[in-house]
């Protein structure tokens, strides 16, 4: 295994098992596990590795779910728009009828920072974790799952 695929794992398993908040605070991780390593290369690192920041803290995307995921595919068909209200709700718009499927997809993606979400007939309310999470929620959710919104 290369050096970069060894220190991408690495990130990995820091950014799932303790709170990582700076590019710096995860190079200094690394260093602490023998990586000699530099900030630009942990950049590149956490842009290849898709990386999202959830309530100020780096976390892995939606947990590796491949682009024909089924559950992707209703998402990007049936939303329309994808609102931040307050510090931890997100709002989707979804045709009529649409929204318990986004909302069943959404509960079965387990994307990071989500707690739960609430269908109506053409809005799904989206809890999450703290706030400002909700900003950093709608940036992942369009930007990871591709919604054209």
């Amino acid at each position: 295994m290369r050096t970069s695929q060894r220190r991408r794992h690495a990130i990995e398993q820091l950014v799932r098992r303790r709170r990582i908040a700076t590019q710096q605070e995860l190079v200094e991780a690394l260093e602490g596990l023998g990586f000699q390593v530099s900030q630009a290369s942990v950049s590149r690192d956490i842009a290849a590795l898709r990386l999202v920041k959830v309530d100020g803290c780096y976390a892995p995307a939606a947990q590796n779910v491949p682009d024909d995921d089924p559950r992707q595919a209703r998402l990007r068909a049936s939303v329309l728009a994808v609102r931040t209200a307050g510090d931890n709700l997100v709002v989707l718009i979804t045709p009529p009828g649409e929204a318990s499927a986004v909302g069943l997809a959404l509960d079965d993606l387990d994307l990071p920072g989500m707690v739960g979400s609430v269908a109506g007939d053409d809005t799904v309310l989206v809890a999450v974790g703290t706030a400002p999470g909700a900003q950093a929620f709608a940036h992942h959710l369009t930007r990871r799952l591709k919604l054209r919104v």
